[in-house]
């Protein structure tokens, strides 16, 4: 067999602008050879490209999933937005559920997710749309946030929490916040999850007044947004206020990004938890804005108010339907974006599929090479072995640098990637392999603010890299070929998954409406294989 490898490097966008641009700062040679010497384009990754809104970034989850189902899919938040636009978001039958249970059981809803003015793991305006819910229905809620750091500002917090406010009429109703490295931890470090637990259960945490005071204490101390300790809200004079969720209550956790809630709803769904002691209150009403995970049947339920759209006849399944085996690898921060997004949020491999990850580090500005030789060396290994048809790769320096701001940090953890790569076209074109490298979208090349100079930690609408790497599509390239090369972005995420099949010689099912990028790349490729 011939083996295909996609390698994806993850927040690895392409800008023309050097300022903090985490890969023009790197010495990356063996890109720099690549470029030179192998076919290479640009693809449009953000905006209606990916599903989203106009202007709207893209995100790993969405890249995954586009590179993977071979079309462009219609996204969570664009569908959340609509129904809220149209008023068909107060109708919703799993809230309206919600709400019917707090009245019938005389509890509260509480309404929990990331506060954050990005789109990647939920959304400002979700959030408004959801309290003023509770509120048009007269329901008794407590808000529970998690403070963000990477997809906004380092410590924005409190200025998104002023425009909440604002909106909402006041905070009177917030009872927890702490921050998503605690919350949102996807990593298996269950401690982490058990201060989130335990905060919004029992309350335990350090008490706030006044959450912008407590704010500002905790930035003097330099903790950013996504390391805020479990803190929880007291009347003033320090009375505690009921702020838990007890017996009989409802939670709606309103991110639509489903990998980063896997561990707290693990916590309140699984009956076999085991990670750490837990008390659950009883008859709780389990409710979140889309399917983090599937539950099996007769235990506790979760109500999604956003299920997942089919993705039929995705790239992994036309894979094991025509019996290619396929390897998936990524270290853990990213290991649900190289299986559950890449095959159409299936939770389960398909048949010759199999998954392989690699714990992530601790302290990646400390360690900015991160997973990236251990990942290459593995997928090395495995190529030795000649087992699989396609390998499909997460690199994942690039987007988890960046959102924590470091470009000193970031600039390393790209070489160490151009290493990595090395290592693995070196064994792609011993076994006379194809190479496809790619990304999901933007964030490491654009890492401070042009017009401020301040740090950038959010992912960007640049275009993405497509390079094509094989023994016979090397050669020489001519600056016209360069030049045209770096222009306009003429190919989608969407067509990488055709792109593959075509290469393998598999028929490309009609729900995948991307086009190979091969014919694209014709002038350049080489005939004898094409």
């Amino acid at each position: 067999m011939r083996p295909i490898v996609l390698t994806i490097l993850d927040g690895w966008g392409y800008s023309t602008n050097t300022s903090g641009n985490a890969i023009a700062s790197a010495e990356t040679p063996v890109l720099d050879e690549i470029f030179q010497n192998y076919p290479s384009m640009l693809l449009q990754a953000s905006g209606p490209a990916v599903g989203m809104t106009y202007g709207e970034p893209g995100n790993s989850e969405v890249g995954h999933l586009t590179i993977g189902a071979g079309r462009i899919i219609f996204q969570y938040l664009t569908r959340i937005n609509k129904a809220i636009n149209n008023g068909d978001f107060l109708k919703n039958p799993s809230l309206e559920e919600a709400f019917h249970h707090i009245e019938t059981n005389s509890s509260t809803v509480h309404i929990v997710g990331l506060l954050t003015s990005g789109a990647v793991h939920a959304h400002f305006d979700h959030l408004v749309a959801l309290i003023k819910s509770a509120q048009e229905r007269k329901v008794p809620y407590k808000i529970h946030l998690f403070t963000d750091g990477r997809d906004s500002g380092l410590k924005e917090a409190g200025e998104i929490l002023k425009k909440l406010s604002d909106q909402i009429g006041g905070l009177e109703h917030l009872a927890t916040v702490i921050g998503r490295d605690f919350a949102m931890d996807r990593n298996n470090n269950w401690g982490k999850t058990e201060i989130a637990f335990n905060l919004l259960t029992q309350g335990v945490g350090t008490t706030s007044e006044d959450i912008f005071k407590t704010l500002e204490e905790y930035y003097n101390q330099d903790i950013r947004d996504g390391g805020i300790p479990a803190t929880r809200m007291v009347s003033k004079g320090g009375s505690p206020v009921e702020t838990l969720v007890k017996d009989g209550d409802a939670i709606v956790f309103f991110n639509f990004r489903e990998d980063s809630m896997h561990q707290i709803i693990q916590v309140f769904t699984d009956e076999t938890f085991d990670k750490f002691p837990r008390k659950l209150p009883d008859n709780l009403y389990l409710a979140s804005m889309t399917r983090y995970i599937d539950l099996p049947a007769g235990g506790p339920i979760l109500h999604v108010l956003f299920p997942p759209p089919p993705v039929d006849h995705c790239l992994s399944e036309i894979l094991s339907i025509n019996g290619k085996k396929h390897f998936h690898i990524a270290e853990t921060e990213k290991y649900a974006h190289a299986t559950f997004f890449f095959n159409g949020l299936r939770n389960a491999p398909y048949e010759n599929e199999t998954d392989f990850f690699i714990e992530s580090l601790e302290n990646p500005i400390e360690h900015p090479e991160m997973r990236a030789m251990d990942i290459a060396n593995k997928v090395s290994a495995e190529l030795d072995r000649d087992g699989y048809d396609l390998y499909v790769i997460n690199i994942a320096n690039g987007d988890i640098l960046a959102h924590l701001g470091n470009l000193e940090s970031a600039t390393q953890g790209v070489r160490a990637v151009d290493t990595a790569l090395g290592v693995i076209k070196e064994k792609v074109l011993e076994k006379d392999g194809i190479m496809i490298i790619t990304s999901d979208h933007g964030n490491v090349e654009s890492m401070i603010y042009k017009n401020t100079g301040a740090q950038e930690t959010k992912h960007d609408d640049n275009p993405v890299p497509f390079y094509l790497v094989a023994n016979e599509y090397k050669h020489q390239r001519t600056t016209e070929e360069t030049t045209k090369s770096l222009g306009q972005a003429n190919g989608l995420l969407s067509d990488v998954a055709p792109t593959i099949l075509e290469l393998l010689e598999i028929k490309v099912p009609v729900e995948m409406t991307g086009t190979s990028l091969l014919s694209v790349l014709k002038p350049e490729l080489l005939q004898e294989r094409y």
